[in-house]
């Protein structure tokens, strides 16, 4: 049991740091990876599913944020990100604060249910765009707001604007199903080089 919630960690753990790396490059380079993004998008319909490898569609898919979270756990000062470092702490101060919440998280949880569109590649957009509306009208009620950083020219295009919410939306499901799964900073200390041997083997 013990091995089993440690990967559910790491994988969980994976996902957030994903989403946050994936954040910083569209807010900093206007880059946006289809491929990478999807499963993040993904994960966030997934309100029902005890499988947590299922909810992000195949774990191959996290290996970008799996590697970059193995550098956050045993890198040295230069391969560890302040700027993503930051998100992690925000996101974890929200989903703290949406507990207290119920009417918000209701509403957000049954508007994810009733979207009924497939999610593939080639509609990313599409889901960017439904999670921004929603992000506003829900999560972003709860304060504190997350800042993003970034170069303005690519902050202020909608695309970009509208995909990094959706993307806010991937990395706090990824943290509540990282606590549900047993996840907590106090476990990450403690078990840190083995999150960090399960993260370059999974």
């Amino acid at each position: 049991m013990f091995k089993k919630e440690l990967k559910n960690e790491t994988i969980s753990l994976g996902a957030i740091y994903q989403a946050s790396n994936e954040i910083k490059k569209i807010a900093w380079q206007g880059q946006i990876n289809n491929k990478t993004i999807e499963p993040l998008i993904h994960s966030v319909y997934q309100t029902t599913s005890d499988e947590v490898e299922e909810i992000y569609i195949n774990i191959k898919r996290l290996n970008t944020g799996l590697d970059f979270l193995r550098q956050q756990l045993v890198g040295d000062a230069f391969s560890r990100d302040a700027e993503v470092t930051r998100y992690f702490e925000a996101i974890g101060i929200l989903v703290k604060n949406m507990n207290k919440h119920t009417d918000i998280t209701n509403n957000l949880r049954e508007e994810l249910s009733n979207f009924q569109l497939e999610i593939n590649q080639q509609n990313l957009y599409e889901h960017a765009n439904f999670l921004s509306n929603l992000y506003l009208k829900t999560i972003s009620k709860i304060n504190p707001r997350i800042i993003i950083n970034g170069d303005n020219k690519y902050l202020k295009e909608n695309d970009n604007a509208s995909m990094i919410r959706a993307l806010l939306m991937s990395a706090i499901r990824s943290y509540i199903l990282w606590e549900q799964s047993g996840g907590s900073k106090f476990r990450i200390f403690i078990f840190r080089k083995k999150i960090a041997k399960l993260a370059i083997t999974l």
